[in-house]
């Protein structure tokens, strides 16, 4: 059953890879590290950008 599988070795394993888990990766990378990034549909597929224009805040 092993040979249906591959193992992959990594300094840093990023789970997601909607805007904070892509910009884990970009700062991991500059750091010099090996990343694996998984994610559950296609890569930049995430819901950040349904969220986009929706920040609000209390203004003092």
């Amino acid at each position: 059953m092993s040979d249906r599988f591959e193992t992959h070795e990594h300094d840093v394993l990023i789970i997601g890879a909607g805007g904070a888990g892509q910009r884990a990766a970009i700062e991991a990378l500059g750091q010099g590290a090996s990343v694996g990034v998984v994610c559950k549909s296609l890569l930049g597929k995430a819901h950040t950008v349904m969220a986009e224009g929706g920040i609000a805040a209390a203004m003092g």
